[in-house]
Parts: C-alpha cells; structure tokens; sequence
C-alpha cells in the first residue's frame, strides 16, 4: 500500500494548572524557526497562521512549501505535522518521515526557554491522517490495509509488542482516513526522535 500527504498529531499533556495553553505564545517562536530553517533544508517553511478563530482548529501554523505544522486542537491539543508536496510511498516510510519531524518539533517546543515547560507532549499518544484520499479512501479495507504495517513499524520504534498498541479506526466518512493510537507507557518525543533517523 502507497500512501501520501500523511499528518502526524502527537498529543501535549494535560497543563498541571489546568489552563488552556496560549497559542499567541507561539507566534514569535515559530517566526524565529523559519529563520533559523529549524527543520534543515529539506523543509521550507515560509509563514506563520493565526487559525485561532477556527472552532478545534490548527490554531497558530507554519505554512510551509514541503509541509504545514502547527498546534491543532481537534480531539485534544497536539502538535501536527502535515507533508503537502510528496510522491506516494510505502506506509513505513512514510510513517517514519512523519513522526521523525512531529517529535522533533514536540521536543524542540518542550525546551523552548520562553515557554517555560508549559507545554510538554505524549510521545504514545497520537493521530496519523492520510490526506489525499485517492491513495487511502475512508473505508475498512483501507484500515485492514493500513493497521498491521503501522502496527509492526510502532511496535519497532517503541520497543514494545505490537498486540499492545490500542488502534482506532477514525471512521467518520467527511473526514480523511485516520486511526488513534495509544502506546502504552511512557514516551517522551525526545527519546523517541533518535530511533526515526537514518
């Protein structure tokens, strides 16, 4: 099976406080990734979004030429990385591309200094989307297709068995292909980050 345009959501834990964190936060600091070509040159990132005003939006974005990333609030806070401009390829590949930048992202925004720790992410908590449905319709077949791939590529990066990993089926037909996953334990981005590179 060949996929394209996969997003990766990983999920921030709950604020100790209980507050809802301060995207506006972001602003600055996603202004100064763009300089910095924070995701290396592969990833031209170009401008920053304000999608605040958007119901469980993608809230403030980098819109980029390769990719999209942002703080989307949909089923609960979490970094996205979205690939726009990609040749479909095989799911581990893709998979693997994808959760290599989301926790890079998730681990460079977790030690960001200005943020002061505010905003931590669940590295075994996350949303995978396809969103070009020519590759991966909305459908079951497209799920039994889908799951045991996802399933043994989850199951290497996170040293775990793979009949541990709860997978759901996001099956909502107005909605792109999508599954939910829950790794169990404990997972942080920045231990994870180093098993996804080569």
């Amino acid at each position: 099976m060949d996929i394209q345009q996969l997003s990766v959501k990983i999920f921030a834990k709950s604020t100790t406080d209980g507050q809802r964190f301060d995207q506006s936060a972001l602003i600055p600091i996603f202004h100064r990734w763009i300089r910095e070509k924070r995701l290396g040159p592969e990833i031209l990132l170009i401008d920053v979004a304000d999608y605040r005003h958007v119901v469980d939006g993608p809230g403030i974005m980098i819109i980029g030429h390769h990719a999209h990333l942002g703080l989307d609030e949909g089923r609960g806070l979490g970094l996205r990385f979205l690939r726009r401009r990609d040749e479909p390829g095989e799911v581990a590949a893709k998979l693997r591309d994808g959760l290599r930048y989301a926790t890079l992202c998730c681990e460079a925004l977790s030690g960001e200094p200005t943020l002061g720790g505010a905003l931590q992410f669940d590295g075994g908590a996350l949303e995978l989307r396809v969103q070009s449905r020519l590759h991966a319709p909305q459908s079951a077949a497209t799920y039994a297709s889908f799951e045991p791939t996802l399933r043994a590529f989850l199951a290497e990066v996170y040293e775990t068995e793979a009949d541990a990993i709860e997978c759901e089926h996001l099956s909502d037909e107005r909605e792109p292909f999508g599954v939910r996953v829950r790794v169990p334990g404990t997972h942080e981005p920045s231990a994870l980050h180093p098993r996804l590179l080569g």
